[in-house]
């Protein structure tokens, strides 16, 4: 068996470090919710709630579609929905709402009401709602207090 001393093992995860940094380097920047949203080149985009939201979608690197619901009037995300083989990393889409996210799953897991394949967790600014199992996740966040008037939670699909 080959050992290695701590300099180099600490080089090793120098450079696996550095290494994961330039890939999420290279990734486009993404709105979270409640941020002013950037439409992506080449994203389609459709119209919803009478005009008073608009949805703009992409597919990640990993094969899943993401649609962004944009608030016309503020131009800020009010939710994100999501299908396909891969489960997008959640708490980048909250951004700063992932805290009370999180707070609200331990909440439920305490209380033995989370589910192995679904979830349904509202917490006091966010409602995430979670689905699938491997190959096929879904899902949507959305600020309740931030859906336009004529934008409902059955817009969000």
């Amino acid at each position: 068996m080959k050992t290695c001393s701590l300099t180099q093992a600490g080089r090793a995860a120098a450079f696996a470090c550095a290494l994961s940094c330039l890939s999420f380097a290279a990734a486009p920047a993404r709105a979270a919710l409640g941020d002013t949203a950037a439409v992506p080149a080449g994203a389609a985009q459709r119209v919803v709630g009478g005009g008073a939201g608009r949805v703009v979608s992409y597919v990640d690197d990993d094969g899943t579609t993401i649609n962004e619901y944009v608030g016309i009037a503020t131009g800020t995300v009010i939710a994100y929905t999501w299908q396909g083989p891969a489960q997008p990393n959640v708490e980048t889409l909250l951004g700063r709402y992932a805290v009370d996210w999180r707070n609200a799953a331990a909440a439920l897991h305490a209380a033995g009401r989370d589910g192995l394949h679904a979830a349904r967790v509202e917490g006091a600014q966010v409602v995430v709602e979670t689905a699938g199992h491997m190959r096929a996740y879904m899902g949507r966040a959305w600020l309740p207090a931030a859906l336009p008037a004529g934008v409902s939670v059955g817009d969000l699909q």
